[in-house]
């Protein structure tokens, strides 16, 4: 079972890519694929019974649209054992044969730069089709430009799954190599965290990593002992998915640990549930309190302030503690999304409008107001928060209590 999950593992986190050769050359589903990708250059035939009626080319990489709809049955055809697609260029509609030229997907113009964060393989074309078992190079981890981004999807795929397991290549640009192809990398600018407090439990057999992606290091053994989170996030790789926690070390470094496979939770990681012997743990900011465990509705307001509290118990993101009013419960996971760091006093004044729309919180998507509860008016803040991403957040009274809205409304 152990050799299972770990093969379930590299499949899912080291981003391996799924192999689709023999499906490569599969007739096309025009219910499924309305775009082509032509992979190098290929002839345009105004018809396809006739060979030498050549119009023109297409080089590669580049998408075209088929030229009718799956409801139309005339864009493919058969001749002489070769098949054809009909699709729209700039010399109007044309016909290409379907060989191993054309996959169906997207290919896309870009510019970004990402970190490659482990080391791969490298190619002049992406290692798909025409271009199947070209020999690569290989690629150490460093920073790089990408230029172009081409997703392979074989022919005839029609289902979100294979949506998701689709191969993406990535043009990049490199100074020692030039222009290559890398496929499926780990983007650590790519992942998004969420702030969380909650506390965990390392056994000491735990791997922290650079990154969460198990393929970024041979990763370093964890310190047996409580440890509290700095952010968690949930990485996809195909149709799976992964979760990791993000702790900083005594040394002030920060490293990710390995939750769980959330379909597979039997791979060992942290304990999220055990019991204290009355050991402090720290409230990072101001934190609500309740009776008991999930009982958590935005209307409750009570707050304890940032400090060192007895607890006995952690359960998932909950923590039992010792408080002025008995033993509560609080919920750390949530905690910094409900007090985020970095909150400042403010006396601005804030315009409230018919399409005002008022939260609870800053980061956690209750609504308190809807659109048109408010008239025209002014009201003074008292507190500000700037997000990571610039918004502008304003804690203000109302008639029905203290609430928080975005400088600009958000789209729903």
């Amino acid at each position: 079972m152990k050799k299972n999950i770990k093969y379930i593992m590299l499949i899912l986190i080291s981003g391996l890519s799924f192999s689709f050769s023999h499906q490569a050359f599969a007739t096309i589903d025009l219910m499924a694929n309305s775009q082509l990708v032509v992979l190098s250059e290929t002839k345009l035939l105004d018809d396809y019974k006739n060979p030498n009626s050549v119009a023109g080319s297409v080089s590669g990489i580049q998408m075209l649209r088929v030229a009718c709809s799956y409801q139309e049955g005339d864009c493919l055809a058969k001749e002489n054992g070769k098949e054809y697609i009909r699709v729209k260029t700039w010399m109007g509609e044309k016909w290409i044969e379907d060989d191993n030229k054309i996959t169906a997907g997207g290919y896309w113009e870009t510019e970004r730069d990402i970190t490659i964060v482990n080391e791969m393989n490298m190619y002049d074309h992406p290692n798909v089709g025409v271009f199947m078992n070209e020999s690569p190079q290989v690629l150490k981890p460093q920073k790089v430009h990408v230029t172009a981004k081409y997703q392979n999807l074989y022919k005839g795929a029609h289902t979100g799954r294979a949506m998701l397991e689709a191969p993406i290549w990535y043009r990049i640009s490199t100074d020692e190599f030039g222009e290559k192809w890398i496929e499926n990398p780990f983007i650590p600018e790519d992942v998004i965290e969420q702030p969380s407090d909650m506390i965990i439990k390392f056994k000491g057999n735990e791997l922290l990593y650079d990154y969460p992606f198990v393929g970024s290091g041979k990763g370093v053994q964890a310190n047996a002992g409580l440890s509290q989170l700095v952010s968690r996030t949930i990485i996809y790789a195909g149709v799976g998915s992964t979760q990791w926690y993000k702790v900083q070390l005594d040394d002030g470094t920060f490293k990710w640990a390995l939750a769980n496979l959330l379909y597979y939770p039997s791979v060992d990681g942290p304990l999220t549930q055990f019991d204290l012997s009355n050991e402090k743990i720290k409230l990072r900011t101001a934190t609500r309190y309740f009776d008991i465990d999930g009982e958590s509705g935005p209307t409750l307001q009570n707050w304890l302030q940032p400090g060192d509290y007895v607890a006995d118990k952690i359960n998932n993101g909950w923590a039992r503690i010792q408080t002025p009013y008995g033993w509560k419960v609080v919920n750390l996971d949530r905690a910094p999304l409900e007090r985020p760091h970095g909150i400042t006093e403010t006396k601005e004044l804030v315009k409230l409008t018919p399409e005002t729309t008022t939260y609870y919180f800053p980061l956690t998507g209750e609504v308190c107001h809807v659109a048109g509860t408010f008239t025209f008016q002014d009201a003074q803040s008292f507190e500000k928060w700037i997000s990571p991403q610039g918004v502008s957040w304003y804690h203000i009274s109302t008639y029905s209590g203290i609430v928080w809205l975005p400088e600009n409304p958000i789209p729903q």
